[in-house]
């Protein structure tokens, strides 16, 4: 009987205390922002440049805040595979078929929540999802005047992707890459 007391009094409890009152502000991400993915191979570096104006549009962000971290509700980034130019059209297609955009059109990036550091570093934690495959991350970003500066490095193997060669085997692309990003925030 105690026992089942005690539970009933913990789902109280983490139910009240799991609740939060999320505020909620609109902003927009910047078209003249910068997001772009680096990778290298044995014989050169690319960069996949994304086009911001795909997530440009107005959107919704609820919020809560405690003296530590700022918690996000559903605030996710869909980047559009085809959205990335890579330099030419022979690369762009490697680099879709590489993260399988064919299966999972989208990389989505969705920010949990937000530790403040400094002044002007916060550390971000985030769920990333490619090729139907999810991690998490945390790391540093810059704040300087509603603009969010940062890389974030992922080794392809942890989707659960082979890093391509070509040339009958003479080009190997390496497994990790970094997102670079600079968002510009319009409230």
């Amino acid at each position: 009987m105690k026992s089942l007391l005690s539970i009933c009094l913990l789902v109280i409890c983490t139910s009240v205390w799991g609740q939060r009152d999320f505020e909620t502000i609109n902003i927009k991400i910047s078209p003249r922002s910068d997001l772009y993915i680096a990778g290298s191979t044995n014989v050169n570096k690319f960069d996949c440049v994304f086009d911001t104006k795909l997530i440009s549009q107005p959107r919704t962000v609820s919020y809560v805040e405690d003296d530590t971290y700022i918690y996000f509700e559903n605030l996710i980034l869909n980047l559009k595979i085809n959205g990335f130019d890579c330099g030419n059209k022979k690369m762009n297609s490697d680099f879709q078929s590489l993260l399988e955009s064919d299966n999972d059109p989208d990389i989505r990036i969705k920010l949990n929540k937000t530790e403040f550091y400094t002044e002007e570093y916060i550390k971000a934690y985030i769920e990333v999802d490619i090729a139907g495959k999810r991690n998490t991350y945390d790391f540093p970003v810059k704040l300087d005047d509603n603009r969010f500066a940062g890389k974030l490095k992922l080794n392809i193997r942890d989707f659960g992707l082979e890093p391509p060669t070509k040339a009958f085997g003479l080009i190997h692309v390496d497994e990790d890459i970094t997102i670079h990003f600079n968002l510009k925030i319009l409230d």
